[in-house]
């Protein structure tokens, strides 16, 4: 027994004698050039060796990164410099020849992890440890062109930098106020801006000898206040068509007092681009009035796509990965809200000292008066109700002017005497949308001017407003400048019925600051602030709409009934379908693929399955189709049989959705007939594999008619009759729509009244604008009055407020799956560029703040894990969202695993035999 002990001390001895560190992510951090890297996974440290995810690194470092799986090598390429570096294979190279690593490249959680130290060293970086903060420091000597603005004694106009949108150059200059470099030097300082597009531009920035090269440029910026839209771009010298509008640009929201980094990927292929510039881009932005700017730099390299560590797997048995990793809880008070640090616009208003109001109501209704006769609309005075103003103006655009201008309404020089130079205002208008608009956003828009009385019009305030039909108020900060007293409302932007009121404009002098002053950002809309009592009250209809109870109960071989065994019960899929829209990167792009299997359950083609697009290449629709299938995508939409569009109307011209065969015939009703009844049937059957029993029928009947216009909204019923016919009872047959006004009502009326033969309505959602959440809600209760299924099939959001598209994501998807009625919430594409309709990801795939409030939901407060022991009846009973599930029972050294639905309307309980 002795020797048994001493033998198992030994052991203990030796093993005591390896070290095993390994820190977690929030120890272990790598900062290059002065920036934190963000990874997707937690570096780890290996016999003293730290390591990093592959491509985090590579691209970190402005490395193209290109992997070979036949050999599990990942290659990194930068500056003519090409590493190679092998799975488990102490030996890598780097230009070809061998060298020798304490540790290799390896696979951990799925991820390739890499030494940090090889490959920064490999690529001419420094590498530094600080062992106080478990941080690796790289750094390089890399930049092209710098400015960090310490060791100069002036900055010349014309020869250092040229200024832009009439700013003036006496108000940039050097400053020891703050300095990012050291803490003790000097920034660029641009003061007295008021207005966004008030630009610095640094020039010789690139020269013919960089084209065809990849730069990413960074800058450091730095306000007293909060801003938004904070914008570093490439643009052309003055007279080029990139002087004014950049090339290519990044823009960062930043908080008062905090330096923050702005960082572009830039191809120089245009050798007119020879500038860097930095503004606030948007008419929306809120403006910093004192900006400052430290290390501008320019490196060769950028960012590049690839695919080995974003890599879809097949799916066969309907369990895809999904997120598992969360760092909220799962509760209602768990909710992830979104802000600059700004305060609400009440709060802000509360804070204000009494203003004067200078420009009243009654100023925006007496300007009517003055109005001649337009060729391009009416303008009128209307009474309302219900508002804090009695009357207010109707604008309707009726033919559309060459530019916004041609159809305005002036209200003279309301400023003139009533303000000082630097005074602060407040302009303030509530607006709404009538009809018309921008299209399936169904937003008018109107803006409202301040500018120069005469000269050349320079305006103090561009202030674009765009609505849907509730009244909302928008709020413009602004700084008043002497002369700018002449005020107008544009409203040539859109065919449309819009109405304003409430207009004024509120002088604060100088006790209050434009960044003390209310604006139309995140935290300001009204619905969206985190005590809403409508969240609250939908929160509670999901708990009861969409979770039932689930029993399980398990049983020996013989049937007898199993008290305390073990049940472990685990969702994997949602019944409600969570889905999108996809593309042809479906096929060709693994990132692409990846992100579709792991954050949706649906899918539907953005055209591929329309008419004429689909018979261009039907091969190719089936591919894109079976591709979603083999990556778990449990349910396929078809859009769309008919959509009668009207850019045919004069002719045929390409479209993806009416071939040309069938335009030729439209004098011939039976014959338009018969191709329609042959393309449904051909299409329904060719891909009833893979979309076996929903499809959009009718896309958009109340804007696109050209038939309908011809023959009758009777062909609704008999397109939808067709489809009845080729797909079965058993089908789901929707009618597609961007309306939200009584259009669309008015065509479900119909539908109604001939009979039609439908089961749901598709809710196309295409937001420009931020709605409260409760007149959204009145819409769907409203449409579920019909008794169809309801899907929300193709949302958006185009701001370019990241947070404000944030939050709305998250309460349409909050109020979406409150209703009933509705089975499904589908977003149309997820990825785009920045400021864009797209809410989870920007072009290169950089997470949106929407993906976390989608994730969150979806697979975190909205999933289900439980576990517990079966009763003295061999039960266990517990309550869980509609979906499928993994149920694991364990007792008496015995295990299985059953999968199983537990559907909304099912009996839900599981018998489960341990044999």
């Amino acid at each position: 027994m002795k020797k048994v002990l001493c033998l198992i001390l030994s052991v203990l001895m030796l093993i005591s004698c390896f070290s095993f560190s390994v820190f977690a992510q929030d120890e272990i951090s790598i900062v290059i050039n002065g920036k934190k890297l963000t990874m997707d996974q937690n570096p780890v440290i290996i016999d003293g060796r730290t390591l990093v995810p592959l491509r985090a690194i590579f691209e970190g470092l402005g490395a193209q990164v290109e992997w070979d799986d036949s050999v599990k090598t990942a290659i990194g390429k930068r500056d003519g410099k090409e590493i190679k570096i092998q799975i488990n294979n102490t030996l890598a190279k780097v230009n070809g020849a061998g060298v020798t690593l304490d540790v290799p490249a390896q696979l951990i959680n799925s991820r390739t992890m890499v030494p940090v130290r090889f490959i920064s060293e490999a690529l001419g970086e420094k590498v530094d440890w600080d062992d106080a903060t478990k941080t690796v420091i790289i750094t390089s000597n890399n930049a092209l062109k710098e400015w960090n603005f310490d060791n100069i004694s002036s900055f010349e106009l014309n020869k250092d930098f040229v200024m832009g949108a009439s700013y003036d150059a006496k108000n940039v200059s050097l400053s020891k106020d703050v300095d990012h470099t050291t803490g003790s030097g000097q920034s660029l300082k641009m003061a007295n801006r008021t207005i966004g597009d008030y630009r610095v531009k640094f020039v010789d920035a690139f020269s013919n000898a960089d084209l065809g090269k990849t730069f990413t440029i960074s800058a450091y910026v730095y306000g007293e206040t909060n801003g938004t839209n904070v914008s570093l771009g490439v643009y052309g010298a003055q007279g080029t068509p990139s002087a004014f509008t950049p090339a290519a640009a990044s823009k960062v929201n930043i908080n008062a007092k905090e330096w923050t980094i702005i960082e572009i990927t830039y191809k120089h292929e245009n050798a007119e681009i020879t500038q860097i510039g930095i503004c606030q881009a948007g008419k929306d932005a809120t403006v910093i009035e004192t900006l400052y700017i430290d290390d501008i730099k320019i490196t060769e390299g950028g960012k590049t796509g690839g695919s080995e560590e974003y890599r879809a797997v097949k799916v066969t048995d309907g369990h895809r990965p999904v997120p598992t990793s969360f760092t909220t809880g799962k509760g209602y008070d768990d909710l992830i809200y979104y802000s600059y640090g700004t305060k609400t616009n009440d709060e802000l208003l509360a804070a204000l000292p009494e203003g004067e109001t200078i420009v009243t109501n009654d100023d925006l209704i007496n300007a009517v008066a003055t109005v001649k006769m337009s060729e391009y609309g009416t303008i009128e005075v209307v009474d309302v109700e219900g508002m804090p103003f009695k009357k207010a103006v109707r604008a309707t655009t009726s033919k559309m002017p060459e530019n916004s201008y041609g159809f305005q309404l002036e209200l003279g020089t309301p400023l003139e005497g009533k303000a000082e130079s630097g005074d602060t205002l407040l302009l303030k208008v509530y607006m709404r949308t009538l009809s018309g608009g921008d299209n399936e956003a169904q937003n008018g828009k109107i803006q409202v001017v301040v500018e120069e009385n005469g000269g050349a019009h320079a305006k103090s305030l561009t202030g674009d407003v765009s609505n849907g039909l509730y009244w909302k108020e928008f709020y413009f900060p602004l700084k008043f400048t002497n002369n700018y007293t002449r005020a107008t409302v544009r409203l040539g932007f859109y065919l449309q019925t819009v109405e304003f009121g409430g207009y004024e404009i509120i002088n604060y002098k100088d006790k209050a600051a434009t960044g003390d002053l209310p604006s139309d950002k995140t935290s300001n809309y009204p619905g969206l602030e985190k005590d809403a009592a409508w969240r609250r009250e939908a929160w509670d209809r999901i708990e009861k709409i969409r979770k039932g109870d689930f029993k399980v109960i398990v049983k020996d071989k013989d049937g007898n009934i199993v008290p305390n065994a073990k049940v472990d019960v685990n969702m994997y899929e949602h019944e409600f379908e969570f889905g999108t829209a996809v593309n042809d990167l479906i096929l060709k792009d693994e990132r692409y693929k990846q992100v579709v299997q792991t954050n949706f359950n649906t899918a539907v083609s953005e055209s591929n399955t329309k008419w004429a697009q689909y018979e261009k290449d039907k091969d190719h629709a089936r591919n894109m189709l079976q591709m979603a299938k083999d990556i778990g995508i449990k349910n396929l939409r078809g859009h769309v049989l008919m959509w009668d569009r009207a850019d045919v109307k004069d002719g045929w011209v390409d479209n993806t959705c009416i071939p040309k065969y069938l335009r030729d015939v439209y004098d011939d009703k039976d014959k338009v007939q018969s191709l329609v009844k042959e393309h449904i049937d051909s299409i329904t059957g060719e891909l009833k594999d893979l979309i076996p029993d929903e499809w959009d029928v009718m896309n958009e009947a109340c804007s696109h008619r050209v038939l309908l216009d011809m023959y009758g909204d009777e062909l609704i019923t008999e397109w939808f009759k067709m489809a009845r016919e080729a797909m079965g009872e058993d089908a789901d047959l929707y009618y597609n729509d961007f309306k939200t006004n009584e259009e669309i009502f008015n065509i479900l009326d119909v539908m109604v009244k001939n009979n039609t033969d439908f089961d749901g309505i598709g809710l196309q959602s295409h937001f420009k604008a931020i709605t409260h959440p409760e007149n959204v809600i009145d819409f769907y209760k409203n449409i579920a009055k019909y008794g169809k299924k309801i899907k929300i099939t193709e949302f958006d959001v185009a701001t370019n407020d990241e947070l404000a598209q944030a939050g709305f994501l998250r309460d349409m998807l909050i109020a979406a799956f409150s209703m009933e009625e509705i089975e499904g919430f589908i977003v149309w594409g997820f990825k785009g560029g920045a400021g864009d309709k797209y809410v989870l990801y920007y072009s290169d795939f950089q997470e949106k703040a929407g993906l976390s409030a989608w994730q969150d939901l979806i697979y975190n407060k909205w999933w289900t894990k439980e576990s517990g022991t079966t009763d003295a009846t061999g039960t266990f009973a517990t309550r869980g969202y509609y979906g499928d599930y993994d149920i694991t029972v364990s007792a008496n050294g015995k295990t299985k695993t059953v999968s199983a639905p537990f559907y909304k309307g099912n009996d839900n309980t599981l018998v489960i035999t341990l044999d």
